[in-house]
């Protein structure tokens, strides 16, 4: 992989703006990635301080590399779940915390990890490899029927019966590109979509082994309690079912009276930054402010 390419940051113009930075800011980044939202909020953060976390130990390095010349910055090799954590042992309240939900392009380019359909070599699909489950142990050892649901439950795939089944007819199935070509005889009488037909498999697969909605749903209310008094929390969402999530899980703490939504409808990219960006073309940005 070329090194100097780094992943573009999604609403990067939008993120600074609703963070209601000022010089000597606290943020924690969650989801740091290779750095591009940090390296925006450490130009306006001065005498604050950064907070970046991945679970991704290569990844991480990419962000520090990017952000060696800052001095405000530190660095936990930690899923965004285990935020409380963090801050207390760096014993900081945040003004504000940042989540984008997407996947790195460095995870589709890396070898051996699955996510892209042309991918001849694995079906691993996982995001840290410490994980115990990978795409490959579902479609290879799972049953039909709990295919069939992952596939409904995670990716909204409608012909998830259809697809299940001849994944277990076909097994063993050894990669990404052996399983793209299986879902596109599946479906080979079908209208032509804008989207990949392996789309939707391919996204609950992934979900499912990362258990990134699960993660999701308890990330929010810790985030949004170690927050200072006004801070903010952003995530950024790349499809309904955490968009979802994160909408109802905003009311539910309004409702709690731990703040309020900040944003009655998501923001999302202007058309400039869709034609520059495609992987943006989906981003849903949900805000909510702490006030106890």
């Amino acid at each position: 992989m070329n090194k100097t390419f780094y992943h573009i940051p999604v609403l990067l113009n939008e993120v600074l703006m609703n963070l209601n930075l000022k010089e000597d800011s606290i943020i924690v980044d969650a989801t740091c990635g290779e750095g591009g939202h940090a390296e925006g909020i450490l130009k306006m953060i001065p005498h604050g301080k950064l907070i970046c976390l991945d679970r991704n130990q290569e990844i991480l390095q990419k962000a520090r590399e990017r952000l060696s010349a800052f001095s405000n910055v530190s660095f936990c090799r930690v899923s965004f779940i285990n935020i409380g954590e963090v801050v207390k042992e760096e014993n900081v309240k945040p003004d504000g915390i940042l989540a984008d939900l997407g996947i790195s392009m460095y995870h589709y380019q890396a070898v051996n990890k699955g996510f892209s359909y042309m991918d001849s070599d694995s079906l691993d699909m996982r995001l840290d490899s410490d994980l115990e489950i990978s795409a490959s142990m579902v479609i290879n050892s799972f049953g039909e029927k709990k295919i069939a649901d992952i596939l409904f439950k995670y990716g909204e795939e409608y012909e998830s019966r259809k697809i299940a089944n001849a994944i277990v007819r076909a097994r063993p199935i050894n990669s990404a590109r052996e399983l793209a070509d299986l879902i596109l005889k599946v479906k080979k009488n079908k209208k032509r979509s804008k989207i990949h037909p392996a789309t939707k498999t391919f996204q609950a697969l992934r979900i499912f082994v990362n258990k990134e909605l699960e993660n999701l749903e308890s990330f929010i209310p810790v985030a949004v309690d170690n927050l200072k008094e006004n801070g903010r929390l952003l995530i950024i969402s790349y499809h309904s079912l955490e968009d979802r999530l994160v909408k109802h899980t905003f009311r539910r703490l309004s409702e709690e009276g731990k703040g309020f939504v900040y944003t009655k409808k998501p923001i999302i990219p202007d058309e400039e930054e869709i034609k520059n960006n495609r992987s943006a073309r989906s981003a849903r940005m949900r805000i909510f402010v702490k006030t106890v």
